[in-house]
């Protein structure tokens, strides 16, 4: 067993065999599936892309266009991590919806993600978003054990150019079988046609505050490219996507400096 899987399992195995009435710990500690691990993982704003609107449910637009998309992720290759994520955005009357399935880990330790989520427009420039989402921890000889939770987030267009967004991850919480820690993620992006810059502050419980930034490029939003830096974590990220008329297709790499690398694939389907 490779020493990852040790600190995983270790750490919740920590707890030891307690009455279901104790909580856990739980939360997605792998970010890096899909497009977003290319922007080092900023889906406070962006483009759109499903990654982004999973987190980011106010960043819908009002009438969404439904499409269906799919990820694969080796996480740290070489240590038998499989991460993926099936989503769909369409359209419920007047409300647009993302909803998504998402998965990480192994045979010993393992998460499953189910989310659902929709947005308001309050303004012209201002929309909310709401999400639910619901957690299943997963441990080698040990009862699963699930939270049922609730985030909000909210997307400002400043300008044509300059875009905020924000979002509170869990800030409602449902059983305490498994707690899911609070995070706040903040970010500014600015579109300069051509180039993208994303800027973006992460804080979760315990941890200390994190520093994100990201530069996109594309051609008409046919091709696009990514670079990524956390500070934190001190990981590096990049990729490319292409879109052709009603398909989407994009890798992504992470490269942590003490962790092997990760890579990313994902096929986008549009339906017109």
């Amino acid at each position: 067993m490779n020493y990852l899987k040790i600190l995983l399992v270790a750490g919740c195995l920590l707890f030891g065999p307690r009455p279901a009435s104790v909580s856990l710990f739980g939360a997605f500690e792998f970010q890096g599936v899909g497009w977003a691990a290319a922007a080092a993982n900023i889906r406070v704003v962006g483009d759109g892309h499903p990654d982004r609107l999973l987190v980011n449910s106010a960043l819908l637009g009002a009438h969404a266009v439904p499409r269906t998309g799919f990820q694969y992720s080796r996480p740290f290759s070489g240590l038998d991590l499989q991460a993926g994520s099936a989503v769909a955005e369409y359209q419920i009357g007047r409300f647009p919806v993302i909803s998504a399935l998402s998965y990480f880990g192994d045979d010993q330790y393992s998460e499953l993600m189910v989310t659902l989520g929709t947005a308001l427009s309050l303004s012209e420039r201002w929309r909310t978003g709401l999400s639910l989402n619901l957690f299943q921890l997963n441990i080698a000889k040990y009862n699963a054990r699930g939270a049922l939770s609730i985030s909000t987030s909210m997307s400002l267009d400043l300008t044509q150019d300059l875009r905020i967004g924000s979002i509170l991850q869990h800030v409602m919480q449902v059983g305490s079988a498994l707690t899911l820690p609070q995070r706040f993620h903040m970010g500014v992006a600015y579109d300069g046609g051509s180039v993208v810059l994303l800027v973006a502050v992460e804080k979760e419980a315990a941890l200390p505050l994190e520093f994100c930034l990201a530069l996109q490029t594309s051609s008409q939003r046919k091709w696009q490219l990514a670079l990524g830096y956390r500070d934190l974590s001190q990981s590096l990220s990049a990729g490319w996507r292409l879109r052709y008329r009603n398909m989407g297709l994009h890798y992504s790499a992470v490269l942590h400096p003490d962790l092997p690398i990760s890579h990313g694939f994902g096929l986008e389907l549009f339906f017109q």
